[in-house]
């Protein structure tokens, strides 16, 4: 399933730059009560935005070991994080086993990187959908091509609807740690559905672990399981022992 959808993932993590880096300012054209709404939204974002753990403006960078086991199969490398955060693996063949650890570790850095949430000005439209009774609230993007749903629960992002090309992708947030500076999406769920008839077609579930060294909080391990069919079909771990922040 990895393989499968491959392209929506890489995509997945695009759009992730741009979820996370900011939800937009409202459209200056909208009415009183659409702007009404939009700003209970955008503030919902707001905070939700600025309690996720983010690394610091003097983060070093640093360098690992990565031990990958794809199903049966075991390789070895080392990565680096730059402290511009770009990622570099290196030692692992077939070049299809390092892009597994590079997607990965891409899709991390880019929950961490740390951007002002006033640098981002998007001309978007987002209102308040429905309120679960466990105090979850639904944000609904209304402004683009097609519909996107996300949901708020206790400042934390927990869900994230969007369609990528002919697929209909769903991250569900499971559990996740609480630091001092912010909480990290621990246990997350992706599903990939056909837009149109709402069948399931796969399922990706992660966790992840993060543990502090020095004053960053690393992801030091990662499970993976894909499912089709409601059924076991593919699995990936990482480990990331011997870390070093960079001096």
């Amino acid at each position: 399933m990895r393989y499968r959808f491959k392209e929506q993932i890489k995509k997945l993590v695009w759009f992730s730059t741009l979820f996370l880096a900011c939800f937009g300012l409202i459209s200056q054209t909208a009415s009183g009560n659409s702007l009404s709404q939009s700003n209970s939204a955008l503030e919902i974002f707001r905070h939700a935005y600025e309690s996720r753990y983010t690394w610091n403006s003097q983060f070093p960078g640093y360098t690992s070991k990565v031990e990958l086991k794809d199903n049966e199969k075991a390789y070895t490398g080392t990565i680096q994080i730059t402290p511009d955060l770009d990622v570099k693996v290196t030692e692992i063949e077939p070049k299809e086993e390092s892009q597994i650890v590079d997607d990965s570790l891409q899709m991390m850095v880019i929950h961490r990187r740390q951007v002002p949430f006033s640098q981002e000005h998007k001309n978007s439209i987002f209102q308040i959908g429905t309120t679960n009774k466990n105090g979850s609230v639904e944000i609904v993007e209304t402004s683009g091509n097609t519909k996107s749903r996300y949901k708020v629960f206790q400042n934390q992002l927990v869900q994230v609807n969007r369609l990528l090309g002919d697929t209909a992708v769903t991250v569900d947030v499971l559990n996740s740690e609480k630091t001092p500076t912010g909480y990290i999406a621990t246990h997350y769920r992706t599903v990939f559905r056909q837009p149109q008839t709402k069948e399931v077609v796969g399922v990706e579930d992660s966790e992840d672990t993060f543990t502090k060294i020095g004053d960053y909080y690393l992801l030091t391990h990662q499970l993976i399981h894909d499912y089709e069919g409601g059924k076991l079909t593919h699995t990936v771990e990482l480990n990331f022992p011997e870390i070093q922040l960079n001096k």
